[in-house]
């Protein structure tokens, strides 16, 4: 009877057909793709390597001495620690995000991706606390709620991490991201748009920024560099998927 409840209930939460090729879902814990669907995702992502510090998946190379400490060459000036992602921002995993930019729920595989992302991310750099990168209230109240707190409770409800809501707020509505926006163009939407409401919740804290997905990192830099000058003591940036160019 449960299990009856429960299929009946992921069926009001989820499409029965897969959003990426239209085939049936077979288990409700993949969410809005099928199975073949999530497996060509993490075939893409794992026929790439993160960049130590930002996470931007960058071509395998054999030749590479040590896959582990490849950069991208590209992030130097950007002030968090290291920032990592689940997958990439195609397929199943762009589809779950589009997904949940409108339904307040994370689906089991979400939830697994992000919780053994956190945990490889953690190791490098423990955090003390998790802060979802805010919306501006405009757009709160348009949306319903912010996608990237459902990330962050999830985040804080496995792991007992603290979950701040309150100190980040955002104080400028910046254009929406569009896909044709260069990094300076990305960079100067998000200026001076974040500031710390209650610094006295950050002193001194290793802070892990939570959101949804990261192209360039300008959003995570400038909320990066508006907790550390508000007296954190280092940010690290955990997204559930990466857009990059060379996925295409």
């Amino acid at each position: 009877m449960i299990a009856g409840l429960r299929d009946a209930t992921v069926t009001l939460l989820y499409p029965n057909t897969c959003r990426v090729c239209g085939e049936f879902i077979e288990s409700w814990r993949d969410g809005v793709a099928c199975a073949t669907c999530w497996q060509a995702t993490e075939t893409i992502w794992e026929e790439h390597t993160p960049c130590v510090k930002c996470g931007l998946p960058l071509p395998r190379l054999n030749t590479f001495p040590d896959p582990t400490e490849r950069r991208c060459g590209r992030c130097q000036e950007l002030v968090f620690t290291r920032a990592r992602s689940c997958g990439p921002y195609e397929g199943a995993l762009r589809e779950s995000v589009l997904w949940l930019k409108s339904h307040e729920h994370l689906a089991p595989r979400l939830r697994q991706l992000l919780l053994t992302t956190f945990a490889a991310l953690n190791q490098v750099q423990a955090s003390e606390s998790v802060i979802p990168v805010p919306l501006h209230p405009l757009r709160l109240k348009a949306r319903g709620f912010n996608q990237a707190e459902v990330l962050a409770r999830g985040i804080s409800a496995a792991t007992g991490l603290y979950l701040d809501t309150t100190s980040l707020i955002r104080v400028k509505a910046s254009d929406l991201h569009r896909a044709g926006m260069d990094a300076i163009a990305r960079a100067r939407s998000v200026r001076d748009a974040f500031c710390v409401h209650a610094p006295r919740l950050i002193e001194n804290r290793a802070v892990l920024l939570v959101d949804d997905v990261m192209t360039s990192g300008a959003t995570a830099h400038e909320i990066s560099q508006t907790l550390l000058s508000s007296g954190a003591r280092a940010v690290s940036v955990l997204t559930l998927a990466r857009a990059a160019s060379h996925f295409n």
